[in-house]
């Protein structure tokens, strides 16, 4: 039978930039959809989505293309990751029991007391920031504060020097296009190049922390030690560096910008939180649910199984649409409505569930709270930069953020 959702391209440009309308579709018609032609079930519904994520057994997280995409059948590029290390599954591509090793020795790296100890850090590396182009009234929010914020971040706890902080962008990039992006030979080879020399770099801090330890989580994480669990080896350590650093800074760098737009967009809610500053935090969850910078992720069925009444094959891969989950009328109401009050007795899926929830949730969330604080001290009649083009999002199916924010304020 078919399907309004068979007359939506699910690849062109203006859904993968716009897709909400089209994903209020499928929750309507199909909260679980085949797609036509394809060995592919997109999920839509909240419900669905969640049991999913809560059956990992019955749905993989393992999956070859998830840490380098399609480079991975491309013979020049296998060439180029023989110079470097194996890419391990530890945390994002990985299932238990193997998984559950890796979760408790990162978690040790992840403890509130060591984020909680990093607020006034933060603070710091905010006010100086906004310290860079306060005085001009104007600013590329994206590039001279949403990316820098987080990648700063990161890379101290990474133990990345202060002078290579702008390759933590570079690094971050390459892995989310290889797994994200339509990409040439050339393309892939040019990224497969710098995976490696993020593998090598890394490879030379972590030897630097054998010998000289520093309170930060690449020694945490080179320490690490739980019950009988043997400790992370080198492979293993890059594999969850990397993966720390692109969830480190790629998904909360689009939440600034993200959220920031959408309290521009919203200027009643925004005279809300400036009149009740204490509302932050859970502001932050709002505009974890409306934006939700990793849109979706995949599982695949290592059963026949049924989701949500429709039989789904062993071999059919899935992908989990946690931005859809997010806007599930059944249990945000008004769920395009930005709401800095809104009640979460419903969890967002912005951080994912289950096993895989994201490990480094209290980080961001901190990161997050303290930016957008600081932000509504420091600069008043936040607006979009007259005369400039509509912010546009980049065009990815996984992961949804804002090319560039031309704003413009008055300082306080």
């Amino acid at each position: 039978m078919s399907s309004r959702l068979d007359a939506i391209d699910f690849d062109s440009e203006q859904h993968l930039r716009e897709p909400h309308a089209d994903y209020a579709i499928g929750r309507r018609d199909s909260p679980v959809y085949k797609m036509p032609g394809k060995d592919l079930v997109m999920v839509f519904g909240y419900d669905q989505v969640l049991e999913a994520l809560m059956k990992p057994m019955v749905f993989s997280s393992r999956n070859e293309q998830a840490l380098l995409g399609p480079s991975i059948h491309s013979a020049r590029c296998r060439e180029i990751y023989a110079r470097g290390w194996p890419q391990v599954e530890t945390l994002l591509t990985n299932d238990p029991p193997s998984h559950t090793r890796f979760k408790k020795l990162v978690n040790r790296a992840f403890t509130r007391e060591k984020v909680d100890a990093l607020e006034g850090h933060l603070v710091g590396m905010v006010d100086s920031l906004i310290d860079r182009f306060a005085a001009a009234g104007h600013c590329e929010f994206v590039r001279q504060f949403a990316i820098p914020l987080p990648c700063t971040v990161i890379a101290q706890q990474l133990g990345i020097d202060e002078a290579d902080v702008p390759r933590v962008k570079v690094w971050s990039d390459a892995f989310i296009e290889l797994i994200g992006s339509a990409l040439s030979e050339d393309e892939q080879a040019k990224r497969a190049e710098q995976v490696v020399e993020f593998q090598h770099y890394m490879k030379a801090r972590i030897d630097e922390r054998r010998t000289a330890p520093r309170a930060d989580m690449l020694t945490d994480l080179l320490n690490a030690r739980v019950d009988d669990e043997r400790p992370l080896d080198e492979a293993e350590l890059l594999s969850v560096a990397q993966q720390l650093m692109v969830a480190g800074n790629a998904t909360t760098s689009h939440m600034l910008s993200g959220g920031l737009l959408t309290l521009i967009d919203n200027p009643a809610q925004l005279a809300r939180v400036r009149a009740d500053p204490a509302v932050i935090p859970n502001m932050v969850e709002e505009l974890l649910r409306m934006q939700t910078p990793t849109q979706g992720m995949w599982r695949r069925a290592v059963q026949d199984t049924e989701l949500g009444g429709v039989p789904i094959p062993a071999g059919t891969m899935l992908l989990l649409m946690f931005t859809s989950a997010n806007r599930d009328e059944k249990y945000f109401p008004d769920p395009d409505a930005f709401d800095i009050s809104r009640d979460f007795s419903t969890a967002h899926l912005a951080f994912s569930r289950g096993i895989h929830t994201c490990i480094g949730m209290m980080l961001s969330r901190k990161e997050l709270v303290v930016a957008f604080r600081r932000i509504l001290e420091r600069l008043d009649d936040i607006r979009l930069t007259p005369g400039v083009e509509r912010p546009r999002y980049i065009p990815s199916p996984l992961f949804r953020g804002l090319h560039e924010l031309q704003i413009s304020f008055r300082a306080r």
